[in-house]
């Protein structure tokens, strides 16, 4: 019997097989005389098998596992200075679907409906109204005088100021008795409307008796000279001529802006003059600029102004009248006549004669007494005008007397009353007619996120796409806008500075409420610093020019009237985010039947990848336990912001079904932790002693970076997991965004989140595993003594098997030789017996530190030798198992293990004649 060639097969452990089969041929007649002879079959053919457990074509010795197929090319590493053997493989990538879900749940809410609704006059100028009423009644220079005259002696030299010469004034303001004027000051006027004022006329008449001419004493006409009562020539003038008896001349003398009362007087410079001849004086119409009274009584002033201006013109709207919310004004008497005035009452009214102000205008009635005002003085009032309205023009109406002492009183022109009232009032209703003013107001709306807050400077959300929408505009204020906007300086376009914010602008008509478009925000960013997202109104009123300040184009604003909108984003499409982060937790793996549940036995929704090496090995490899494994997790990401990965990963190979779960505090979830609640299997919630937490580092900035997370037995139950030679994983998982170091959240699309896995597994083993291989092997030449149609009695029958073993693991051998159809036709040694290869003594690094040999013997019976003379090919079972001592044992691809099968026949042979 020939054992062949085994062919090469898949693995990489080294396993020496020497099979030694020594079959002898005997010639046995078919006729004759009938004999037995004893035989004894020792000589042997010989044929030494040596298999590597793992190896390929350029392998010194056949391997029961091909390593250089296509199904473990890249499957086992070894060590290149130490030979040792590891199992690698890598998953590239689960099917994770887009991370984009978490963008998605940060800026949950954005989309927003609201309303906003300004009091658009109380944040501006027009919400208050400055009042400025000032008048000034003057004494006035009363009109002139009539006349006087009188006759005096033609006496020389000095003639007293002729007594009740000074006519009586009649000033404007004040109606003041008295007797004589005492003394006055006239204007500097000598005509009035055409008439002479201030003149003196003197008339000197030389009586016809006297014979001599009336001289200045030396030939010269007379002189006529006037002096004040300080003795002050005033005036001066001469006759035109000498008189002649029976004669008179008459000169005219101008006093304007001189001031004459009772100590004044005239000197007459005349010569040959007779008690006969006659002086008269005549005083034309006088109008005094200031005048002392004697025999004065109380004068009564009566002062009475209409549509007093009331517009500070310098800060005030053009109004026609104000209506007042509260607000005083302050209402300033100043005496400035030359005595003390007593207030006897003050009266201010609306003056609304042809006022374009309707019916329904408040009314102004303010009644004071203020009692005396000294000279110079002010007395002034603060009047409450609480629901009053107050035009823009006022009549007062004042009543006084002068409150002098003594029989003597000062008047002059300039003498007066000063009335003012001013104040700044706070405006219920402002009746007016525009002249673009502006208005302004603001507010704020409120982002309420649940899982994201605005809280510095610079947070934002921006945008691909997305519209803002208002609707419902109301404009309560009676009045138009020329032009209206609503701005949002946390809202700004592209480049994104202070000058970009989104601002628009319409226009208004008195009475309508405007309709606006949509507003297209792609590439928008929204910016709420504190979670507040501010606006701004501002309108600028129409412009009524003065030429149409008519009742019918009078204005109306109100203190209250707003502006109103719904305002609402819609259809936001968010492609960027930064902010600070209230940590919450998004679906990793799709929930596609959207339950709340994420199931590993649904293939829709649990992500499913393969180790497709390590289901190569289970075909030839069953019940290993391996020992130092090593799981990488890799995880490329462009998010900015640290998560917690909790996950269910299952390996599955044929029936068997083992999570790779965490150990520890870091990798293991805590059966109190909410997280992982909606990870299921089926309709069971998967227990948290079967899950896993990967943290998972942020990107520091929008560039992917690549995050590794080794798994080893000391933080998860990886020797376990891949012990059983998963060669199909399946994956469910949620991830806890919990934000950077500080509490930041930074995303941009398209978020990157992409999780591969990858397995080192070095070759060493913690118990017993099963290999088996088949290889050819004919046994055909045992028919020849086992042919039932020939008589060969056998008598005993062995096989021996020898081995030297360099792999650190005892192995237990059975031999199951298979028919040409594959039919297995013997086992042996048979029932549930197996030769045991001794293990080979072990470093400490569990490494062969030499080989061990031996011998087994298998007795065969003769029905056990027929079977195995069917045999074509040979599987090997080798149950390998750790040594006794020592730990875990570490296979090099150097090791290999010998074995080698020498078969003993003794038979005996019956010849017949």
């Amino acid at each position: 019997m020939c054992v062949s060639d085994v062919p090469p097969r898949a693995t990489r452990v080294c396993v020496f097989i020497a099979a030694l089969i020594l079959i002898g041929a005997c010639d046995i007649p078919t006729s004759g005389p009938s004999f037995e002879t004893e035989t004894g079959l020792n000589s042997p053919v010989v044929v030494n098998k040596t298999f590597s457990l793992l190896g390929g074509d350029d392998s010194q010795h056949e391997s029961l596992i091909d390593t250089t197929t296509a199904q473990f090319d890249s499957l086992f590493t070894i060590g290149t200075s130490d030979q040792k053997i590891a199992i690698e493989e890598e998953v590239s990538a689960f099917d994770l679907g887009s991370p984009d879900e978490i963008l998605d749940e940060a800026t949950n809410g954005v989309e927003t409906s609201t309303s906003l609704s300004e009091a658009v006059v109380q944040g501006s100028d027009l919400a208050t109204q400055d009042v400025d009423a000032q008048f000034r009644r003057e004494n006035g220079v009363p009109p002139p005088t009539s006349s006087t005259h009188t006759t005096v002696p033609a006496a020389r030299d000095t003639i007293p100021f002729p007594p009740g010469l000074l006519a009586l004034p009649d000033f404007n303001l004040i109606d003041i008795q008295a007797d004589t004027v005492e003394q006055g000051t006239f204007t500097d006027e000598m005509t009035v409307d055409g008439a002479p004022v201030n003149r003196i006329t003197f008339t000197l008449f030389n009586d016809v008796s006297t014979p001599t001419p009336l001289t200045d004493g030396e030939g010269n006409p007379p002189m006529i000279k006037v002096r004040d009562e300080g003795g002050n020539v005033v005036a001066s003038e001469s006759f035109a001529a000498p008189i002649g008896p029976g004669d008179s001349e008459t000169v005219e003398v101008g006093v304007a802006g001189e001031t004459l009362g009772e100590n004044s007087e005239l000197v007459l410079v005349v010569e040959g003059n007779d008690p006969e001849d006659a002086f008269t004086v005549e005083l034309s119409s006088l109008r005094y600029r200031r005048v002392t009274l004697s025999g004065a009584e109380q004068g009564a002033i009566m002062v009475s102004e209409t549509d007093v201006s009331t517009r500070n013109e310098d800060t005030a709207s053009q109004f026609a009248g104000i209506e007042t919310r509260s607000g005083t004004i302050q209402l300033a008497l100043t005496n400035h006549f030359s005595v003390p005035v007593e207030i006897d009452t003050l009266l201010l009214e609306n003056h609304l004669q042809d006022s374009a102000l309707p019916d329904s205008f408040q009314t102004l009635d303010v009644l004071r007494e203020s009692g005396s005002i000294a000279v110079g003085g002010t007395k002034t009032f603060e009047i409450d005008l609480g629901d009053k309205g107050i035009a823009n023009g006022i009549d007062v109406r004042l009543k006084a007397v002068l409150a002098h002492t003594g029989n003597t009183v000062t008047v002059a022109a300039d003498d007066n009353l000063e009335v003012s009232a001013t104040g700044t009032l706070p405006v219920d209703a402002l009746y007016f007619w525009p002249n673009g003013e502006q208005v302004r107001a603001g507010g704020a709306l409120f982002v309420d996120q649940e899982r994201v807050r605005f809280d510095q400077p610079g947070d934002f959300v921006e945008l691909n796409t997305g519209t803002l929408a208002l609707d419902r505009i109301v404009s309560e204020p009676r009045v138009a806008f020329e032009s209206f906007a609503v701005s949002f300086p946390d809202v700004r376009r592209p480049p994104y500075s202070a000058g970009d914010s989104l601002t628009i602008e319409f226009p208004i008509r008195a009475g309508t409420n405007p309709t606006v478009a949509d507003v297209d925000l792609s590439e928008a960013r929204v910016s709420p610093t504190g979670d507040v997202l501010d606006y701004h109104l501002q309108g600028t009123l129409e412009t009524i020019a003065p030429s149409n300040q008519t009742a019918e184009n009078l204005r109306v604003l109100r203190y209250d009237d707003e502006v109103s909108a719904d305002l609402s984003l819609d259809d936001l499409d968010v492609r960027a985010l930064t902010a600070a982060v209230n940590p919450f937790t998004v679906d990793i793996t799709d929930d596609a039947n959207d339950d709340g549940q994420l199931d590993l036995s649904d293939s829709d929704e649990a992500s499913q990848a393969a180790f497709e090496g390590l289901g190569g090995i289970s075909e030839s490899v069953s019940g290993l336990e391996l020992a130092g494994s090593e799981l990488n997790v890799r995880v490329t990401t462009d998010i900015g912001t640290d998560a917690q990965l909790v996950a269910a990963l299952q390996g599955r190979s044929g029936t068997s079904r083992t999570f790779l779960a965490g150990r520890g505090g870091q990798k293991s979830v805590s059966d109190t932790s909410t997280m992982g609640d909606n990870l299921y299997d089926g309709s069971a919630r998967i227990p948290s002693e079967d899950l896993i937490e990967i943290g998972v580092d942020g990107a520091p900035t929008d560039d992917p970076v690549t995050r590794s997370i080794t798994l080893t037995d000391e933080n998860s139950t990886v020797d376990d997991f891949l012990s059983t030679l998963p060669n199909s994983l399946r994956f469910v998982a949620q991830a806890r965004i919990t934000g950077n170091d500080d509490g930041r959240i930074r995303l941009r699309r398209p978020l990157a989140f992409d999780l591969g896995l990858g397995v080192t597994i070095p070759v060493r083993l913690n118990n017993s595993f099963v290999v088996q291989d088949t290889i050819d092997a004919d046994f055909s030449a045992l028919e020849d003594v086992t042919d039932p149609t020939e008589d060969v009695t056998v008598s005993s029958a062995e096989l021996r098997v020898r081995y030297t073993n360099g792999i650190p693991l005892g192995t237990d051998v059975q031999f199951v030789a298979l028919d040409n159809s594959g039919t297995e036709v013997v086992s042996l040694p048979g029932g549930d017996g197996t030769v045991r290869v001794t293990p080979a003594p072990k470093a400490t690094d569990g490494t062969a530190s030499g080989a061990s040999s031996g011998t087994g013997v298998l007795e065969l019976s003769e029905q056990e030798l027929r079977d195995l003379a069917q045999g074509r090919q040979l599987r090997l079972l080798l149950t390998m198992d750790q040594a006794e001592d020592g730990g875990p044992a570490t296979l090099r691809a150097t090791d290999t293990i010998e074995l080698s099968l020498e078969a003993k026949v003794e038979a005996s042979v019956s010849v017949n004649n």
